[in-house]
């Protein structure tokens, strides 16, 4: 993986190892998101639940159907982070990829990650009302609190301090590169709803906007965790610890040695 190599990259270049990343291994992202956003779009359509009309419409939803969905939407994201951010590190780091075991880590974590999902959007929510810049402040600082989660088992507390660890003198690097990817995905879903306006059914909006979440949705998390690598590289030289470790020469034991 030459052109993946460990290495401290610009904010430009870890979004082209992103988009590496993901050509490596399109089919497994694609269906490691569908497992997550189908079931979802599923339920939507079979209890007929439809955010575009209820917006359109104007309405307010009750309470109980706010949170309702606040917690799947939370849940969802928490899910499909972490299992995008599992994939994302065996194809990085040259692993065999795995989609069911990345399920099944994202199940041990999933509580803490939907725990520090919550805290995170309402940290993010608090700081645009009231202070509107330093949104920006706590976005660098909590970037990679979900890649902390699933690669280093880590709790709620000790992600979100390790997360603000590991943006220390890296903040505007942080913000540049999820700048720059945001951007690019708010083009493409801002082009796509244009064209998903002109079709007069919901439910085929609704098919269309899942379908491409899936196709395009990958790439997010895939550059949370390749930021993540490279904050650790910048920071504790992970790049060197890594290859020193996989280059280790096992022990031999003395029992097994033929004579």
């Amino acid at each position: 993986m030459s052109e993946l190599a460990l290495r401290p990259r610009s904010a430009t270049e870890l979004v082209d190892a992103a988009f590496q990343v993901y050509r490596r291994a399109p089919l497994q992202f694609m269906v490691a998101l569908a497992l997550v956003y189908v079931p979802w779009l599923v339920i939507r359509l079979v209890f007929g639940i439809d955010l575009n009309v209820a917006i359109d419409a104007k309405s307010i939803p009750p309470t109980s159907t706010i949170v309702t969905l606040a917690v799947v939407a939370i849940s969802t994201y928490a899910i499909a982070g972490g299992v995008i951010t599992a994939v994302a590190r065996d194809v990085y780091l040259d692993l065999p990829v795995n989609v069911p075991e990345a399920f099944r880590t994202v199940a041990t974590r999933l509580v803490t990650l939907i725990v520090a999902s919550v805290i995170v959007v309402l940290m993010l929510s608090i700081s645009f009302v009231f202070f509107f810049l330093p949104v920006l402040y706590v976005l660098s600082r909590l970037a990679v609190v979900r890649q902390v989660i699933m690669l280093e088992d880590a709790g709620v507390g000790r992600s979100l301090s390790r997360s603000f660890a590991l943006s220390v003198g890296l903040k505007l690097h942080t913000l540049g590169t999820l700048a720059l990817i945001g951007l690019l995905i708010l083009a493409v879903n801002l082009g796509a709803d244009v064209l998903f306006n002109i079709i007069p059914s919901h439910v085929v909006q609704n098919v269309l906007s899942t379908a491409l979440a899936v196709v395009v949705g990958p790439i997010i998390g895939i550059t949370e965790t390749v930021l993540y690598y490279d904050l650790r590289i910048r920071r504790e030289g992970f790049d060197v610890e890594y290859l020193v470790g996989r280059d280790a020469t096992p022990p031999v034991d003395p029992a097994n040695v033929a004579p």
